[in-house]
C-alpha cells in the first residue's frame, strides 16, 4: 500500500505522530526521573513501600516507551490506523481507570491528570473531525 493513497487527514497522522513523541517524553520522565515524577507530578508518599511504588511508576514509564514508538510508527506508516486508534485510546484509558479504581483509593494527587485530560481531549477532537470529513465527502459525492 502506497502511503500517499491512505485516506487520512494530516492533521490526524501528524497528532498522531506528536501523541507518540509526547509519550516518549512521558516515559522519559517515568523512568529517568521517576523520583521527581514521584515526588513532583504523581505526588505520592515516599515515606513506605517506596520499592514498590516506584517500581510500579517505572514499569508505566517503560510502557510509554511501547506506546510512543507505535503511535509514531502508526502515523508515519500505518495511517489509515489513525482514524481507528484515536478513539480506542480514551476508551482504554477511561476504561482501565474505571475497573483499577473499583479495587483501590488513590491518595496521590494525580497532577498528571489535567495533561492526560487534554491529550485524551485531542484524540477525541481529532476523530468527531475525521468522522465530519467523511460524512461531507460522502455527501458531496451523493
Amino acid at each position: 500500500m502506497d502511503i500517499s493513497d491512505i485516506k487520512c487527514p494530516k492533521f490526524a497522522w501528524i497528532l498522531m505522530v506528536g501523541l507518540g513523541c509526547l509519550d516518549l517524553i512521558r516515559g522519559f520522565i517515568h523512568t529517568f526521573m521517576l523520583e521527581f515524577a514521584a515526588l513532583n507530578i504523581f505526588v505520592i508518599d515516599l515515606s513506605g513501600g517506596v520499592d514498590n511504588q516506584m517500581f510500579l511508576l517505572g514499569t508505566f514509564g517503560i510502557s510509554n516507551y511501547l506506546t510512543g514508538i507505535m503511535f509514531i510508527l502508526i502515523g508515519l506508516k500505518a495511517r489509515h490506523l489513525v482514524p481507528i486508534m484515536l478513539p480506542v485510546i480514551p476508551i482504554i484509558y477511561f476504561g482501565g481507570t474505571a475497573v483499577i479504581s473499583r479495587n483501590t483509593n488513590p491518595t496521590a494527587q494525580l497532577g498528571g491528570v489535567p495533561f492526560m485530560l487534554i491529550y485524551f481531549a485531542l484524540c477525541i477532537t481529532a476523530f468527531i473531525a475525521i468522522l465530519v470529513i467523511k460524512i461531507k465527502n460522502r455527501m458531496a459525492k451523493k
